[in-house]
Formats: C-alpha cells, sequence, structure tokens
C-alpha cells in the first residue's frame, strides 16, 4: 500500500447502519423504506413527494381498457385456455396462457401471467398481466416497417399483423423441464418470407420462462435492420393501482456475499409495493438494451435508442403505470440465413432489508502553517 493509498484509507469511516423495520403500511415511502433504503434516501435528498406520485392518474392505455374490460369470474383457468386455442404454461410457481398469436395472456379472461412466491400453485394468485388492458406483445421490425401481435384475445386488439401462427407443446420431461410450447410465426413481405420460431420453457421449481427465438429469411431479399421487441405492462398490484416501480438495471443481494449489479441494457425490471416483481432480462451476444415505457410502444428501434416515451419524473424514482420492454438488433438478414437469441421473464417476491454501512470520507484538514523563527 502506497503512502496515498495509506492516506485515503485513514480518512474513511464506517457510520451508523440505518435500519428500517417492515411495518403495515401500503404507502410507496413505506414500501421504499422497507424493500429500497438507499433509493428511498436518495428520494428524501431530491425532495420526491411520494403521495403525487401514488396519485396519478393510469395510463390512458388502462384507462380504454377499464372502460371495456368485463371480467369473468365463471371459467376455469387452465382449462378455458386450451379451449379458445392457447396452450396453458405452468409450474408450481409460474402460470400463463399461450394465446393463438404467441403472445403470453388470455385477454380479459383468466389466465394472464399468474406467480406464487411460496411455490404452491398459480391459479388463484396476483396476475401481472390481465387487469386493465392486457399488454403483452412481440415485434419485428425490418426494411423500415413494424410488425407487431399483442395478445389477440383481449378486448383491445389493435396490434395482430403477424399472421399464420401455430402453436404446440412441446414433450414434458420431468427430469429436464415442466413444460414448454413452440410459437411458429410467418411474415410475408414483397414476395419474401420471414419464419419466427419462439420456445416458451419453464423448469421445475424455477421462477422463470425462457424465450428463445429463431428468425429465418426464406425468401429471396435480404431483410435490412432486423430488430425483435417483447413487452409488457405489469400490473400485480391490482386492484389497488396500475402503477410500479420501474427501473433499467437492477442491484440484488445474495444472503451471503457483496451486492449483484445488473446493468441497465441487460435488464428492465418492475416492483409492486407487496415486493411482487418481473423484469425483461438478457446477456445473449446479440446486442440488445431495454427502455420503460410511458407510451406503451413496441418499436424495437425505440427501444434500442431509448426514445420510447419514457417519463421520468424525478431521477432516482419512476413510479408509474408503464411497460417494462426489451429489444435486440439482429442486422441484416440474408437469404436462408438464421439467428438466434434468448431471454428471460424473471419473477420474484422481494425481501425487507437492511441497509449497509454508509463509507464517507472526512474533510480534509487545512494546513497549518510552518512557524517561521525570528532572529
Amino acid at each position: 500500500m502506497n503512502n496515498l493509498t495509506k492516506s485515503i484509507a485513514s480518512l474513511l469511516i464506517l457510520h451508523p447502519v440505518i435500519a428500517f423495520s417492515a411495518t403495515a403500511d401500503n404507502s410507496l415511502s413505506s414500501y421504499l423504506k422497507d424493500y429500497h433504503p438507499e433509493s428511498y434516501i436518495a428520494a428524501q435528498k431530491n425532495g420526491v413527494d411520494f403521495s403525487a406520485l401514488e396519485l396519478q392518474e393510469p395510463n390512458i392505455n388502462n384507462i380504454e381498457g377499464m372502460a371495456l374490460e368485463e371480467p369473468r369470474h365463471d371459467v376455469n383457468p387452465g382449462k378455458y385456455c386450451e379451449k379458445s386455442g392457447g396452450i396453458f404454461l405452468e409450474n408450481n410457481f409460474i402460470a400463463t396462457c399461450v394465446s393463438e398469436d404467441g403472445t403470453f395472456g388470455n385477454g380479459d379472461l383468466p389466465l394472464g401471467m399468474t406467480f406464487n412466491p411460496s411455490g404452491t400453485g398459480t391459479i388463484n394468485t396476483s396476475d401481472y398481466l390481465r387487469p386493465g388492458t392486457p399488454f403483452e406483445y412481440f415485434s419485428v421490425k425490418f426494411n423500415n416497417q413494424l410488425f407487431t401481435n399483442n395478445n389477440s384475445n383481449g378486448v383491445n386488439p389493435l396490434f395482430d399483423d403477424i399472421p399464420a401462427t401455430k402453436t404446440s407443446r412441446l414433450n414434458r420431461h420431468s427430469t429436464t423441464q415442466e413444460g414448454g410450447v413452440l410459437v411458429k410465426s410467418t411474415i410475408n413481405h414483397q414476395n419474401s418470407q420471414l419464419d419466427i420460431t419462439q420456445k416458451y420453457t419453464v423448469d421445475p421449481n424455477s421462477r422463470e420462462i425462457i424465450v428463445r427465438v429463431e428468425m429465418k429469411n426464406t425468401g429471396r431479399s435480404i431483410f435490412k435492420n432486423m430488430t425483435y421487441a417483447r413487452g409488457l405492462d405489469p400490473d400485480q398490484d391490482q386492484p389497488n393501482t396500475f402503477h410500479t416501480l420501474n427501473k433499467r438495471g437492477h442491484t440484488y443481494y445474495p444472503a451471503s456475499g457483496k451486492p449483484v449489479h445488473i446493468a441497465p441494457d441487460n435488464i428492465a425490471w418492475a416492483s409492486g409495493k407487496k415486493g411482487l416483481s418481473v423484469a425483461l432480462y438478457s446477456v445473449d451476444p446479440v446486442s440488445h438494451n431495454t427502455c420503460i415505457s410511458s407510451t406503451w410502444t413496441t418499436d424495437p428501434m425505440q427501444i434500442l435508442s431509448q426514445k420510447c416515451g419514457s417519463n421520468f419524473l424525478y431521477e432516482k424514482i419512476n413510479y408509474s403505470d408503464s411497460t417494462i420492454n426489451i429489444a435486440f438488433k439482429l442486422g441484416s438478414l440474408k437469404p436462408n440465413q438464421t439467428k438466434v437469441f434468448s431471454f428471460k421473464y424473471l419473477f420474484n417476491q422481494e425481501k425487507p432489508r437492511l441497509i449497509g454501512p454508509i463509507v464517507r470520507p472526512i474533510p480534509l484538514p487545512k494546513p497549518v502553517p510552518e512557524l517561521v523563527s525570528k532572529r
């Protein structure tokens, strides 16, 4: 250790641990205290008005959906999904319908996307997708043309322009996977053809849905600037609110060891005030990025360039009715060429925690002038 390092080390002190205990308070400030104390401290320093954030109106898309939605309670979620042409995908933690167009969910009917952190079944648990206007999409853009499918079984089928989708159940293997669904879509464009194959799997006792996407040019012309996007409007705190705490990048705290930081381009994350969270996550080598969208964009280029209508009222806190999104940049796709990439939907139940010691430097003392003796 050199003298400079020693000097810096001697100027660091550990301040006392700041502890927050979990309470029955269901406010945003209480949630941040219990689950994200660093964010709470930063928000206080920035003068964030927590009440104003909580009183914001839902996104206009959800307001319109609320007026149209007529929830049904006479349908068994598992059986209805099969009868509608979709396929039920589940393990003990996660359940969803893979709809006829290849998106997740079953419109305004059961089942959207549910998660039970106890792992004891998923039918009568919090639904992330169904409330308001169900919004879970995938989109493809190439040659400056956008194609999108967005939960076609719903009450607001505005985006359904990827035709010829076929869904099939993958074989179950108890030792390797709980179940899987294969989705095949075809886009015909200017006398050429793009085949999209998406494989959705859930492993036993897993809290994630693994998505593998294969895109193949089966035509005769080059597809330029090929991109893909996936997104979700998470509403797991309904019937209380459509809002979630949203951010790009995430830090989690293992039971032992140092905090683990995930880069913003690898994860878009949303949590409710009860600690239920969902994220779109990827570390695939194919170039990708994430975005929080207040306008519910489906354009991959807007997500990749961070121009997806995000409205961050405060630098550190985004508590709003927004969507989480991830997009991939594949470049040109030549005839007979195939490109493959993958990502995950991650589900979790956050735990209250204490903030650790805060290391702060002590200001350096002012130099004392040397005494000069007079003769």
